[in-house]
């Protein structure tokens, strides 16, 4: 799986300024207006009012404002000045009288300086009454310019607010970041990406907080959770509350009414619950106390109001601190609240399921929770029945119920959505079905065999539909897309709902392979009606019938259309937090990208799939993942990371049946070209499209031939190319075949309307190297007009490739004067290999490296491998544009 590092990155005292750019600018944007007496900050907790005034302090203070600080607190208020004494000159009195401390500050700020001074007060809702009066006649009668920060719901000093009241002052209310900055704050602090499931289970339970994100990320570190692996950080396991994290989020609550913690404990052991549910354990002034703190959100879900914890987070250090006996008592309570109002004044409980008895088997949990393990089911549609469903949230011991009480320096886990519930062994009994999202053991997949009962038409068909699947595994691609279509035509006898979703899929990706979209597009229509119609298909399924058809867009040629249905299942399988559905999304975005030719991005996403996937692999599909990771490498020059790929992908099992053995094929060419082994590289590429041809997969084998042509075998395959073109119907296919007889005829003109087309279907790469190519023939020819077009072209399209390097894209000329033997070692040196490496890999000498090398320093006037590789680096001859490995 790569490496697994947890402590590469701690998060520093201080994580990146993000998302309050905005909220900077007002700042000093009103202290630079002598109009403007001061700001008001107001936030809640953990959003970030101490960090904005300090980042607002320090860019007044460089900008030559005399600045000082001062904090509020709840010590400091019950003295007069308290937080403000400090600022007073000494003096020769013990104990100076307020008075006298009042006016040696006033004189102090009001002495004339170039610049007006500034006053933070962090926390100005502590002050008493004396200091917040000061503060206001600094603001009001001084000029000086102050700077608070207040916590939102708290009563603060009327003499604070009433400068922004009187318009004296500006207020500025700080809102939870959103999603995008959260993610931003999350890679800037830990130092690199994080895979998606990791990003929102972290965000989910932050709620758009900056400090409990931090602290969780901070919790997940020390625990050794949250961990690198390749290059991504990935939360392995349940996040567990750390003394630290337990202590910062109970001082952030600042919970010291009674009602309102009892709110808060209700919530924990089972939000969202109905307003009238909590109110009646807890007091509808408790409630409204605990909305107005900000601590718990009512809103309206569809004909009720539900209250939930305003951030997820609370709900767990609660629990996990909460004595046993309370969160018993709370659940027998909620469980007596929801039965009455379940139950008809005839005592009978009114219905709420598909059986008499259901409602009183659910209400049996909370009762039940200390004498016996209950087995959560899944929440109905119902309001009620979803509370109930989600009440016995604690963690159990020994089946004994929950373990909410553990003391304030205990570990408990912390949950994102998606993850398994609590009461779920580590050990799966034998026919227990697996969780939704997951996929099928693999024997239950690649070779499950279909027995139908002796005269069952239904299950000859179920098992026809298997076998189309299989046939299509086996490269038997027309057989299979044959069997499928009858079956998916015939409705009489009717199909079960999993073998029409693996007959649509095999008719979806065979139309694909053979470049047929219209038909791929109704078997899948077929698919998803027949889905939608049936509740029983799982999400699996759902996901390998949409995988299925973005795989059949990307065959054909279609990749704006693949790259749109990779985004968009990319996104639904992220806000389901399922990690394998989320993983089979980032393949499709790591292949999209690929066969773009955004080498950068596909490697971030194929990156992040393996990590996704894990060591779990029922498909037998990782080795082809590493294979693809390989060749995005390649595709940027790096050398190194995609033979360490290809040497992982051996380790692996073979992918099922010969379907995969021409893209593996065509990754192992690209492997070649990174180090200009051309010819090594256009052998590998020729296997790759006999292994597709023998299969019947004639999309993959195009693919295949004009990798050929662009490594130099442009004569070989132009034929084969345009009678593929004339046998199918996808567009790719025929702007392949004229770019690759562009190549071999060396015909600039045609190269650049191939490069057109080829841009317009959104191969973007393909479209570069055909411009690039057009560029240098044109400049040979002395057409300068022709070639600058060309090379505008070529480095709008590179630009868009993100990081690719590949042999028909140098338009640094810098390689023009070096044999192909002295380019070949130049540019493994520049991409970071030893000169031993270099030799080891072309099977020279040593000393033979070391002469082509030193004849490459000579005629490129460079010395030193980082000369060299910014010489080399890429079209706009920056080296920051050479990615990691450089080139």
């Amino acid at each position: 799986m790569g490496d697994s590092r947890p402590h590469d990155a701690l998060p520093r005292n201080e994580w990146p300024f993000v998302g309050r750019a905005t909220a900077l600018g007002a700042v000093t944007e009103a202290a630079a207006r002598q109009d403007v007496n001061g700001v008001v900050i107001v936030g809640l907790p953990g959003l970030g009012r101490t960090r904005l005034a300090r980042e607002a302090a320090d860019r007044l203070g460089a900008a030559g404002h005399p600045t000082d600080w001062s904090t509020g607190t709840r010590a400091a208020g019950t003295i007069a000045l308290g937080a403000l004494l400090h600022l007073a000159p000494l003096s020769d009195s013990a104990v100076p009288a307020t008075r006298q401390v009042f006016g040696r500050i006033v004189e102090r700020f009001s002495a004339p300086t170039g610049r007006r001074p500034v006053l933070v007060v962090d926390d100005a809702h502590l002050l008493d009454s004396a200091s917040a009066a000061l503060v206001h006649r600094l603001a009001v009668h001084a000029r000086t310019f102050v700077l608070l920060t207040a916590r939102q719901g708290q009563v603060t000093p009327d003499v604070v607010t009433a400068p922004w009241k009187e318009r004296l002052a500006r207020r500025v209310e700080l809102r939870p970041l959103s999603d995008a900055d959260m993610d931003a704050l999350l890679e800037r602090g830990l130092g690199g990406p994080l895979d998606a499931v990791t990003r929102r289970a972290l965000r989910r339970l932050s709620a758009g907080n900056p400090l409990v994100l931090r602290e969780l990320a901070q919790s997940g570190l020390e625990g050794e959770a949250l961990v690198r692996v390749d290059g991504i950080w990935h939360l392995r396991e349940e996040l567990r509350i750390t003394g630290r994290l337990g202590d910062l989020i109970e001082a952030q609550m600042q919970v010291r009414d009674p009602g309102v913690l009892s709110v808060l404990e209700v919530l924990a052991c089972g939000e969202p619950l109905g307003q009238h549910v909590v109110e009646d354990i807890a007091g509808h002034a408790a409630v409204v106390q605990a909305e107005r703190q900000g601590l718990i959100v009512a809103e309206l879900s569809g004909s009720r109001h539900q209250v939930r914890l305003a951030i997820p987070a609370y709900g767990e250090v609660i629990r996990a601190r909460m004595p046993r006996a309370r969160a018993w008592a709370i659940w027998g309570r909620l469980a007596d609240s929801l039965g009455q109002v379940a139950a008809p004044a005839g005592g009978r409980r009114a219905r709420t399921g598909p059986g008499p008895a259901q409602g009183g088997a659910r209400l049996a949990g909370p009762r039940a929770a200390g004498r016996r393990r209950v087995r959560r089911r899944p929440a109905g549609a119902g309001g009620r029945r979803a509370a109930v469903g989600r009440l016995p949230r604690g963690r159990r011991r020994g089946g004994r119920g929950p373990d909410p009480g553990r003391g304030a320096g205990a570990a408990g886990p912390l949950r994102g959505r998606g993850r398994r519930p609590p009461g779920c062994g580590g050990v799966r009994r034998r026919g227990a079905r697996r969780p939704a999202g997951h996929p099928p053991d693999e024997d239950r997949y690649w070779k499950h065999q279909v027995s139908p009962l002796r005269g069952d038409p239904g299950g000859d068909r179920a098992a026809e539909a298997v076998r189309a699947w299989t046939m299509l595994l086996e490269g038997h691609v027309a057989r299979s897309l044959a069997a499928g279509t009858a079956l998916l035509a015939t409705a009489c006898p009717p199909l079960p709902v999993e073998a029409t979703l693996r007959a649509a899929t095999a008719v979806t990706l065979a139309a694909g392979l053979t470049g047929d979209i219209g038909r791929a597009d109704a078997a899948s229509v077929t698919g998803l009606r027949a889905a939608a119609a049936n509740r029983t298909a799982s999400p699996w399924e759902r996901t390998q019938l949409g995988a299925a058809r973005c795989l059949a867009h990307l065959l054909a040629g279609a990749l704006t259309t693949a790259a749109e249905a990779a985004e968009a299942g990319y996104r639904e399988a992220v806000e389901a937090q399922t990690a394998p559905v989320v993983g089979v999304w980032t393949v499709l975005r790591g292949f999209v990208a690929k066969a773009q030719g955004r080498a950068k991005p596909a490697q971030l996403a194929l990156r992040e799939a393996i990590v996704l996937l894990g060591d779990q692999d029922p498909l037998r599909l990782r080795g082809l993942y590493l294979a693809e990771l390989a060749g995005a490498y390649a595709m940027a020059g790096d050398t190194v990371r995609a033979d360490a790929c290809l040497g992982r992908m051996a380790g692996c099992p073979p992918p099922p049946g010969v379907i995969f053995d021409a893209w593996i094929e065509r990754d192992r060419a690209w492997v070649a070209a990174a180090t200009l082994d051309l010819l090594g590289a256009a052998n590998h590429a020729m296997d790759a499209a006999k292994a597709a041809r023998e299969a019947g997969t004639p999309m993959v084998e195009a693919l295949a031939l004009f990798d050929a042509a662009r490594f130099g075998a442009a004569k070989e395959v132009c034929e084969r190319l345009h009678r593929i073109a004339g046998e199918t119907a996808a567009p790719a296919t025929a702007a392949f075949a004229r770019a690759a007889t562009a190549l071999a005829g060396d015909d600039a003109r045609s190269l650049m309307a191939a490069a057109g087309t080829l841009d317009r279907t959104g191969h973007l790469l393909h479209a570069a190297e055909a411009a690039a190519t057009a560029h240098g023939l044109h400049a040979a020819a002395g057409r300068r007009t022709a070639a600058k077009a060309a090379l505008a072209f070529a480095r709008e399209l590179l630009a868009e490739c993100g990081g690719a390097r590949t042999p028909l894209t140098d338009l640094t000329g810098s390689g023009a004067s070096l044999t192909p033997r002295e380019l070949q070692v130049a540019k493994l040196i520049a991409a970071g290999l030893s000169a031993r490496a270099v030799a080891n890999r072309l099977d020279l000498s040593l000393r033979t490296v070391n002469n082509h090398l030193g004849r490459a320093y000579a005629k490129l006037g460079v010395s030193g491998r980082d000369a060299l590789a910014q010489v080399l680096s890429g079209p706009t001859g920056r080296p920051e544009d050479s990615g990691p490995a450089g080139r």
